[in-house]
């Protein structure tokens, strides 16, 4: 989505001003702080990183270095490891026996063995429609699906776990987080 904004000269943002701004995507939020104008990622839920946690805990166990909130390259690989051109995973899951250099936070996706995203109402166009084709295209053999209610008294989502098979994703089967061996 591009928009295009008409700031005021004296560069004051008013509140009057902030009010007229466009609505930004979900996930997004205008936040005015003395001023100064900031387009941000709104946080996660409490649930969204927790299920994510379990789900990463669960590789880590079988012997898989992990990682939350990394970029994933949406075109080409890696961009000088800025993230710029690329989608953020919820977690990664690097195959058996790579070792990511601790400051690193951009990966090839021929070190990723799983994508998992938890998805959310604000969140289910960008993590299961737009990241689906592009982390397929990339060859990631792996892609899970995480959805569960947020409002509940239990953490616990279904899995939707997905396999690459000739350049798309199947449904490869479906597991409770809290099913995982």
């Amino acid at each position: 989505m591009t928009v295009t904004i008409d700031l005021p000269s004296d560069g004051v943002i008013t509140r009057a001003t902030f009010e007229n701004l466009p609505t930004p995507n979900r996930g997004w939020a205008w936040e005015l702080h003395d001023g100064r104008l900031e387009l941000v990622h709104m946080p996660v839920t409490i649930w969204h990183w927790q299920i994510i946690l379990m789900i990463l805990e669960h590789w880590r166990r079988n012997g898989h270095e992990v990682a939350g909130e990394q970029y994933v390259a949406d075109s080409g690989f890696v961009r000088g490891g800025s993230g710029r051109n690329n989608f953020v995973a919820d977690g990664v899951v690097f195959v058996a026996g790579h070792r990511p250099r601790p400051r690193d936070t951009t990966h090839d996706a021929g070190v990723i063995h799983v994508v998992v995203e938890a998805v959310s109402d604000r969140s289910e166009e960008n993590d299961a429609v737009n990241k689906f084709g592009v982390y397929a295209a990339l060859g990631v053999e792996h892609y899970w699906i995480v959805r569960g209610d947020a409002d509940a008294d239990q953490v616990d989502g279904m899995i939707t776990m997905h396999v690459l098979r000739g350049g798309t994703y199947e449904v490869a089967g479906h597991r409770m987080v809290s099913k995982l061996g």
